[in-house]
């Protein structure tokens, strides 16, 4: 049997999207086989047919009409597809939800295996409900001991369609409205009754991947999960998520992005170099040109100035060819 493994996204995360699904492929085992689908609300042709370079895909167009109203912030509407996935894949009892901003390295079949024990989705602990210095949003109707995180999903669509969740989605969005902050995040935990815990490995956040001890989010993900299994995750991640730090990896100058994350940029059929030239040579340039702005108040530097902003110039034509 295929594992359902569905993602959502717009032609500007073409590139992390790509990412994403050539890493799930080349993380898997033997034994495992995927059905990649990617919910969409109108991807330019040109972006299919470059994803379609990565693997098969089952596209499907999402009919938004239900969601006109949800309030959006940084987000966009793409991010509440998943409120959909019960009714949008009835062929399936139970589905995997992933964000596009991630880099699998482990096979996921064992986590698909699991018994959800009757919770209807399971997610990655994010903090305590009582956790006072977290960053997750935290509402006085959630009675359960933990927000979750929503990146990841195993999602039980057999009791979703049976306990009609979009219906009961649609009450608490029309209910807290603009009191969401985050938005998809609030409205799966407020709505599910019973949430199953996802292993940290499936959710390893970039900074506690590469920092540990000294990321921001340590001090409350250590509450809420223990020094040793962060450690654990973060020395055999399944899934790295970056989440936490702007920009997200792939928009960052070259010197800025790991190796491991660059080569699969440069496999990626969205890659473009100059992007990444340019954006090195750019803060080259604004920082050289600063100095040399002030200097050009100096008269006795002024043509060798000129030169020297003439030939910044002239090296900026040479990296973009």
């Amino acid at each position: 049997m295929k594992i359902p493994v569905v993602f959502a996204f717009d032609d500007n995360y073409a590139l992390p999207a790509s990412i994403a699904i050539q890493s799930l492929l080349d993380s898997k085992k033997a034994t495992t086989e995927y059905e990649v689908i990617v919910f969409h609300g109108g991807l330019s042709k040109k972006t299919i047919r470059k994803m379609e370079q990565v693997c098969p895909i089952r596209w499907i167009k999402v009919d938004a009409g239900a969601l006109k109203n949800v309030p959006q912030g940084w987000s966009g509407l793409e991010t509440y597809y998943r409120l959909l996935i019960a009714d949008l894949l009835p062929e399936y009892d139970k589905v995997i939800w992933s964000d596009v901003d991630v880099l699998f390295k482990g096979d996921l079949a064992h986590i698909y295996a699991q018994d959800l024990q009757g919770a209807d989705w399971g997610g990655i602990i994010a903090e305590k409900q009582d956790e006072k210095e977290g960053v997750h949003p935290h509402y006085p109707e959630n009675r359960k001991p933990y927000v979750y995180m929503p990146g990841f999903m195993v999602i039980d669509t057999k009791l979703w369609r049976q306990k009609k969740m979009f219906e009961r989605f649609l009450i608490i969005i029309q209910k807290y409205g603009k009191k969401l902050r985050m938005f998809d995040l609030d409205i799966l935990n407020l709505a599910a009754d019973k949430i199953y815990p996802v292993p940290f490995e499936y959710c390893v956040l970039e900074n506690i991947y590469d920092e540990l001890e000294n990321a921001p989010e340590y001090p409350w993900l250590k509450r809420a999960h223990g020094k040793e299994a962060l450690l654990k995750a973060q020395k055999n991640p399944i899934i790295i998520h970056y989440a936490g730090r702007c920009p997200k990896i792939w928009l960052r100058g070259r010197d800025e992005i790991a190796e491991y994350y660059w080569r699969y940029i440069e496999k990626s059929p969205f890659y473009n170099r100059n992007d990444y030239v340019w954006s090195k040579v750019k803060a080259q340039e604004l920082l050289v040109l600063k100095i040399l702005k002030a200097l050009l108040l100096v008269k006795p530097w002024r043509r060798k100035i000129k030169q020297r902003i003439t030939k910044l110039k002239e090296q900026k034509g040479k990296l973009l060819n």
